[in-house]
């Protein structure tokens, strides 16, 4: 908390009075030339209203241009835009509350000699409280709301009075000394950059509210967030909110603002489109289930989109003077193709920005991006967000030119624009991955799945196994997977799915086959089948099997 000493001034007016006399029955006497009237001075009225008025800033520490981490001898004044500035009394009743302008500038009309203290929230509020409501709070106490105090004093009896706020980031020489204040609200000026550009483009957005819980005790630890231990910064769907890394000397990501705007981004398709990623550890290295690779790079990309800056930067380490960038602009994943969130962030990045070069002929800006992101088909597809789905949207968007879009799909070894990624022949070397979406039909022939690790486990390519499944009537089917591979002992799972919502979970520890008889309504269903071992197992149990998959009437 910070306190500012402010310097009033007192005005004291004096009154000038004049004074006459007579009386009785004496005459007056003879004027002997002209006489000027007396002369009054009427006191100015007493100030009624005080004009309150100020800046709200905070300190901002930039990364270095030329290497890794955060540049504190370049640490600059900014000023915290769209939060709440409220008035408090003596006894801490608000007595009135505004918002910031793009100038961190607030106003407040009171009533003069009134004792107020100056409090500014790291909570973004719009005017119309049900656009958005974004709050950074400290999970390590009870989530309660950052705040910044300025002292009690009177308002006094001039007709304004000029009260700043400015929040210090605590660091000296080489290391932080005192309260870092600045970084909640440092967290939130990316986050307002973000809800500004969808603005931009689209007036009747609404923004669910979101936390976003900082502490200086937040560590690269996975045990109870209660106490800082949140692994690493991320979105949390099931909570709706993003937990960031604050510890200083090994990962902090206050002044990361691709990195906020990253989770940001998660937060958004959870809420605006729709977010079909398992989550989990992943790396531009990896070959991805591809809902998480589209995912991670559609992240990355409007971290770029809205920062204006390609290069994903992410300080850490001692003194936060080390970290990684990766610039999307130029990158060239070894691993390309639809499950590298490299190759996503690439392209979406790409339709973006206005520097054309080699496949890059698409100059489109945001627009075309977000009305994808938020389109119907989008959110309510038949099959998983991919970066197939969102291709056979954005192919449709005005400025899009398909030729120059497949362009930029096949620089990264993508060959589909088909939201089931029909005809997509970069199998990443894992053979069974292909076709993206298998076809099982009604009492057809039993078709081959199959659940290995060579990317990985838990949420690499080739885990999971993709099923399209069309019911025409409502009734009663049975579904199973029955292990093909002989000379192994494997635990078959699949998972119904419709329009991104789980509809039922078949995961039964019976060895080699996983029979399940249910109603199905008609429609689109998606089944996802697995091998337990390659999601949730002991590592010596993993490996490689294969199951034929059946769907018949009961």
């Amino acid at each position: 908390m910070q306190v500012v000493k402010l310097l009033m001034g007192l005005c004291i007016a004096a009154a000038l009075a004049s004074c006459g006399g007579g009386g009785g029955s004496t005459a007056a006497p003879t004027p002997t030339g002209t006489t000027p009237p007396p002369t009054t001075t009427t006191p100015p009225a007493p100030i009624s209203k005080v004009t309150l008025s100020g800046q709200i800033t905070y300190d901002f520490v930039p990364h270095k241009q030329q290497s890794m981490g955060l540049n504190y001898n370049n640490i600059s004044k900014q000023p915290a835009r769209g939060i709440v500035v409220v008035l408090l009394d003596a006894s801490d009743k608000v007595l009135q509350q505004s918002i910031s302008n793009d100038q961190g500038n607030y106003s407040f009309s009171i009533d003069a000699n009134t004792d107020v203290k100056l409090q500014a929230r790291a909570h973004l509020l719009a005017t119309d409280q049900n656009k958005w409501d974004v709050k950074v709070t400290d999970n390590t106490l009870g989530n309660a709301l950052y705040v910044m105090e300025g002292s009690l004093t009177s308002s006094g009896s001039s007709a304004s009075q000029t009260r700043n706020l400015h929040a210090a980031s605590g660091w000296k020489d080489t290391s932080y000394t005192s309260s870092r204040v600045a970084a909640p609200f440092a967290v939130l000026s990316p986050v307002y950059d973000a809800i500004m550009a969808v603005e931009a483009i689209d007036k009747t957005a609404t923004f669910p509210p979101l936390e976003y819980r900082w502490s200086p005790e937040n560590k690269p630890m996975i045990g109870d967030k209660s106490l800082g231990q949140i692994g690493t910064s991320g979105f949390y769907k099931n909570e709706n909110v993003v937990y960031l890394l604050g510890d200083a000397g090994r990962d902090t990501d206050e002044y990361d603002p691709h990195v906020i705007i990253h989770e940001w981004g998660h937060y958004f398709e959870h809420n605006l489109s729709r977010m079909d990623s398992m989550g989990g550890l992943h790396s531009l290295s990896d070959k991805l289930d591809p809902r998480l690779a589209f995912s991670e790079g559609w992240g990355n990309a409007l971290a770029a989109m809205i920062t204006g800056d390609p290069n994903y930067k992410d300080s850490s380490g001692e003194g936060q003077s080390a970290g990684f960038s990766i610039d999307f602009e130029k990158i060239a994943p070894a691993r390309a193709g639809w499950f590298n969130e490299g190759s996503v962030a690439a392209i979406i990045y790409d339709v973006f920005d206005s520097h054309d070069d080699g496949n890059d002929r698409i100059s489109a800006g945001f627009g075309p991006v977000y009305k994808s992101m938020t389109h119907e088909n989008m959110s309510g597809s038949d099959v998983f967000t991919t970066i197939f789905a969102f291709s056979d949207i954005l192919i449709g968007q005005a400025g899009i030119n398909p030729t120059d879009y497949n362009l930029l799909l096949s620089e990264q070894s993508i060959f589909s624009s088909n939201a089931l990624g029909t005809g997509e022949n970069n199998s990443g070397a894992i053979a069974s991955a292909l076709p993206v979406y298998k076809e099982a039909k009604l009492s057809g022939a039993p078709i081959e799945v199959c659940s290995v690790d060579d990317a990985g486990n838990y949420n690499k390519l080739g885990n999971r196994e993709l099923i399209f499944l069309n019911i025409e009537e409502t009734g009663s089917f049975t579904l199973s997977m029955i292990l093909k591979t002989e000379g192994v002992e494997r635990d078959p799972d699949f998972n119904i799915w419709q329009n991104g919502v789980l509809i039922e979970e078949i995961s039964t520890s019976t060895k080699n086959q996983e029979v399940y008889q249910r109603t199905l309504k008609a429609g689109t269903y998606v089944i996802e089948a697995y091998d337990f071992y390659n999601i949730n197992g002991v590592s010596d149990k993993r490996g490689d099997a294969c199951f034929e998959f059946t769907i018949s009437s009961t």
